[in-house]
């Protein structure tokens, strides 16, 4: 029986606390692509050293929790689009 590692090892935490990663989370979250997606997911398994579809679970969640925040967010909501006023 082979141990699995939990779902946060010392590796995906390092990584993740990575300004360039938000970044990438960030972007993703907000265009809901699946190549940014995709592309968030081969990056943490490669820099963590652990498998794509543990790496797929983590990558997924966080990127629900920051939609659901980005939506949820008042200021977010009133600000103008365009950016010209």
């Amino acid at each position: 029986m082979t141990k699995q590692n939990p779902l946060f090892s010392q590796q995906v935490r390092e990584f993740f606390s990575s300004d360039l990663f938000a970044l990438m989370l960030d972007v993703s979250a907000a265009s809901n692509s699946p190549g940014h997606e995709s592309y968030c997911t081969i990056t943490l398994a490669k820099k963590a050293m652990i498998h794509r579809t543990h790496a797929r679970k983590i990558v997924r969640a966080e990127i629900q929790r920051r939609q659901s925040s980005l939506y949820s967010s008042p200021q977010e909501a009133c600000a103008p689009l365009g950016g010209a006023a």
